[in-house]
């Protein structure tokens, strides 16, 4: 017998390679979009609290109180139990799967259904998301959740323009940070070990807080920089091309030189065909709150400078209120064309030449 308990690794090959640690999310069958939908119900069956920060994200929680009536309102808040179903697949021949079922009990009876579609971390835009979205809170499909309030919500990379009210769109960043938050202050002591693994897994890095990749992106502003201003948006084509490293932080060199003279807190970004009428229209008809600036940013930017006809371009919605002065206009050495990244303690050290983030 040994005389002490040992520190234990456990590994997993995958093509003749190893992991130097794994987890049980790495154990799960699938894509590796379906392990993290797996990894996110059982991550959602285990921990309440993960549950309980999930449902208490400002977008869901307000979607769901104003999709229910007051009394169904209080039955969901008083939900004694709340059962986990991943993969949940129609009994219509046409089969359809529901990523993740949520549903809530009280008294032994059901309180509210939640349905989550979780795309990959890595997908992007998908234009029959919410004709997806109809059918799985359709009593069609679904005929034991007849009569019951149903919700659904999207999990995807960019925030998506439901004109449905019982439709919220969350980014796998908002998960990222309750994750983050429950690992740094300890909220979860039982399932603190599980939290830690799935953050790991979704992130694919094992380091505090860096689920951005660089702190500062800069970019040459060009023919838009007015309407950058205007409207705090800006927008390139989602292409290979302009494949950006999500940041923190943005910037726009100026003309001549390269100056920088404000950095931009992005709150969200989004992935729109701007020449597609439709899609417009679902911006206009949502509950986005920036919707009336990207609009506006749009209309302008087709009078000017343009957007290439039937491309989905990149939309970064910038801060209104976060921004960063740069009162002594740092540039590079040269300002040369494409994206430069930078660390805030370069951009902020009072340099007026500065270097780039080489990590």
């Amino acid at each position: 017998m040994l005389n002490h308990m040992p520190n234990t690794i456990f590994r997993m090959y995958q093509n003749e390679n190893s992991k130097y640690k794994s987890s049980l999310f790495d154990l799960i069958d699938g894509t590796h979009e379906t392990k993290q939908t797996k990894g996110l119900a059982y991550l959602l069956s285990l921990s309440a609290r993960f549950l309980n920060d999930f449902l208490s994200i400002n977008k869901v929680q307000k979607a769901i109180k104003e999709s229910l009536s007051t009394s169904e309102y209080l039955d969901f808040l008083d939900s004694e139990f709340v059962t986990v179903d991943a993969e949940m697949t129609s009994i219509t021949e046409k089969r359809i799967r529901r990523d993740i079922t949520l549903s809530f009990f009280n008294k032994n009876r059901k309180a509210l259904v939640l349905v989550i579609e979780a795309k990959s971390i890595k997908s992007e835009f998908n234009q029959d998301l919410e004709k997806q979205m109809h059918r799985y809170v359709d009593s069609k499909f679904f005929p034991n959740d007849e009569g019951i309030p149903k919700f659904a919500v999207a999990l995807t990379k960019y925030t998506y323009p439901f004109q449905t009210s019982n439709f919220a769109s969350l980014t796998w960043i908002e998960v990222i940070h309750i994750l983050h938050r429950i690992i740094k202050l300890s909220l979860d002591t039982t399932n603190l070990l599980i939290v830690r693994d799935y953050y790991q897994f979704i992130t694919g890095v094992d380091k505090n807080m860096n689920y951005f990749e660089k702190e500062i992106l800069s970019v040459p502003a060009g023919k838009t920089f007015m309407e950058i201003n205007k409207y705090q948006v800006h927008a390139c084509p989602n292409t290979p091309s302009y494949n950006y490293r999500d940041p923190l932080f943005i910037t726009f060199r100026q003309k001549n030189g390269g100056v920088m003279n404000r950095l931009y807190k992005i709150e969200e970004i989004l992935i729109l065909p701007p020449a597609n009428q439709a899609v417009l229209n679902d911006v206009l008809k949502s509950s986005m709150p920036y919707k009336e600036r990207l609009l506006a940013y749009i209309i302008d930017r087709k009078k000017g400078h343009g957007f290439k006809s039937n491309d989905t371009y990149k939309f970064y919605i910038l801060s209104e209120t976060e921004h960063i002065s740069l009162p002594h206009n740092p540039h590079p050495e040269k300002n040369n064309a494409g994206p430069r990244y930078y660390t805030l303690a370069e951009m902020l050290s009072g340099k007026s030449i500065i270097v780039t983030d080489t990590k």
